[in-house]
């Protein structure tokens, strides 16, 4: 395999979403989280995947070597990560991290998806008053502010010092957010569109009606040490899914998949090859 494998999608809508390709196995397409990219999301937990599966570092519209587009609507998303992985020619397995569940929402709309995991994605249904009150009053509004000013690494910083509602103790002293965040920082102007344009379609991918529709096997990992809203946000999705299996990260707070890759390693592995089945012509699919 060549040191640097691109694979290439054009959507629908014209726009170019890219993923880097790695490692050999069935393959398993990775989202980013947050403002990520992939690299910037996977990197610590990919030796350890990238040595039983085709791991697809996927950067969705706006991020890494992706194309942008001024849609960032929750459905045209959905439809690039469908689209994406209609193209791979197998049916693969979809990882994802964070404040959405693309991944979860996308297998509804084709077939070529046979199990998707999550770590810790947050369900606005549970979210606590304090938590509600600090992103929309000062944590999202500050960044605003910064990234129409072109302030991006103070964005970031800015977010950093605001993050102990998100993050605990152990994992901030450790560095691993506010490593992730400065390097995710030209991609905040694409990330609150994002954030923006799902606030103005109401329902999100955590609502009841949207994860009832999906049936195929899902594994939720959480972090014994994570905050509350990460563990009831697990609580919820797990109930309103027909095939969801619920795993800890023992020590682990919502950057185990930095903290922790080999403890998240060990869950997600024997899971992604269990649900691997042989290869078949995902050409027909519920995405028209």
């Amino acid at each position: 395999m060549p040191d640097e494998l691109l694979h290439r999608v054009v959507t629908s809508d014209g726009t170019e979403v890219v993923a880097r390709v790695e490692g050999r196995g069935p393959p398993v397409v990775l989202l980013p989280a947050g403002p990520g990219d992939s690299e910037t999301s996977w990197r610590p937990l990919l030796p350890w995947l990238s040595e039983r599966f085709t791991c697809y570092l996927l950067d969705t519209r706006g991020r890494g070597a992706s194309t942008n587009h001024p849609d960032h609507s929750p459905e045209r998303l959905v439809r690039d990560v469908a689209a994406f992985v209609e193209s791979v020619g197998q049916r693969v397995g979809l990882v994802e991290w964070g404040t959405s569940l693309w991944a979860l929402v996308a297998a509804e709309h084709t077939t070529a998806i046979t199990a998707v995991a999550a770590y810790e994605s947050g369900a606005n249904e549970v979210m606590n008053a304090e938590l509600a009150s600090r992103l929309e009053e000062v944590i999202f509004p500050r960044l605003g502010e910064l990234v129409a000013e072109g302030r991006l690494a103070d964005a970031a910083q800015a977010f950093i010092q605001q993050s102990d509602v998100l993050y605990n103790d152990e994992e901030l002293a450790h560095g691993a957010p506010s490593e992730f965040w400065m390097a995710a920082a030209p991609n905040l102007p694409v990330f609150l569109q994002e954030q923006q344009q799902l606030a103005e379609a109401g329902s999100g991918p955590t609502s009841p009606t949207v994860l009832g529709s999906i049936d195929v096997p899902v594994l939720l990992l959480q972090g014994t040490a994570s905050r509350r809203w990460f563990a009831d946000s697990v609580r919820h999705v797990a109930r309103h899914l027909s095939d969801a299996h619920v795993a800890e990260i023992t020590g682990a707070g919502h950057f185990g998949p930095h903290t922790h890759p080999e403890a998240v390693a060990e869950e997600l592995i024997p899971f992604l090859a269990t649900a691997q089945e042989p290869a078949r012509d995902p050409s027909v699919s519920r995405l028209r």
